[in-house]
């Protein structure tokens, strides 16, 4: 993840979480002493997974614990109040490696809000978030599961993806994980992969079956021999 950028990284949500377990121990590992700022939008953090996954990499249980900061959320009030003001003065107080929001699109998705506050929470939250990453050298990565966001608010779906500097997919596989690049379509670390766009992320939508009045015709000749024909209206 690029210093100064805000990232999107898409997938299913069982996908995002393990992921974000592995960018907060990457992070944490490879700057010693700076802290990962996640902001936790549906309790998706669990410290025993976090756990496994030092022992896995030869660590103690509690290695990283100190300096991995979790802020968990509840209503999309208090998922604003920590995205646009709790958000800023961690980054003031902490040196952080690495900030994570996710999921982020849910708590802005719920029935509590009208569409007016859910776009204006999204604008504004959006745009703080790129300035947070400016402003502190530090990479946001937010986490969303786009196919089910465009399928319940595409409006919504697509500022995120217009704001983010990147975007990824993931996907799990054999060794891990491969991510490729939604809008060049190229695979991170070299792969070649078909291009993609937001599109392909919602479901098709079946059109509905019109019916086409006919008015026969008489039966008669033509070039091709005798043949009943149907004329549309």
């Amino acid at each position: 993840m690029e210093p100064s950028q805000l990232t999107l990284v898409s997938g299913p949500r069982a996908h995002t979480r393990a992921l974000g377990q592995e960018l907060a121990h990457f992070a944490l590992g490879e700057q010693a002493g700076r802290t990962v700022l996640w902001c936790d939008g549906d309790h998706g953090f669990n410290p025993y997974d976090f756990a496994e996954l030092n022992l896995e990499r030869g660590r103690a249980a509690d290695w990283g614990a100190e300096r991995l900061l979790v802020k968990r959320c509840m209503t999309p009030f208090q998922w604003d109040t920590v995205l646009t003001r709790h958000l800023d003065e961690k980054l003031m107080a902490q040196d952080t490696s690495l900030v994570l929001a996710a999921p982020y699109e849910d708590l802005f998705s719920t029935d509590e809000l009208q569409d007016w506050e859910r776009e204006d929470y999204i604008d504004y939250s959006l745009a703080h978030l790129k300035d947070l990453a400016r402003r502190f050298k530090v990479p946001v990565v937010i986490a969303v599961d786009m196919a089910r966001w465009c399928a319940v608010n595409p409006l919504m779906a697509w500022k995120a993806f217009e704001a983010a500097h990147a975007r990824f997919g993931i996907e799990r596989a054999a060794d891990g994980w491969r991510a490729f690049e939604v809008s060049g379509g190229d695979f991170a670390g070299g792969a070649t992969a078909r291009q993609r766009t937001l599109a392909e992320y919602a479901p098709p939508v079946p059109l509905p079956a019109v019916r086409v009045a006919t008015v026969p015709v008489p039966r008669g000749r033509s070039q091709f021999g005798a043949v009943a024909v149907e004329r549309e209206a």
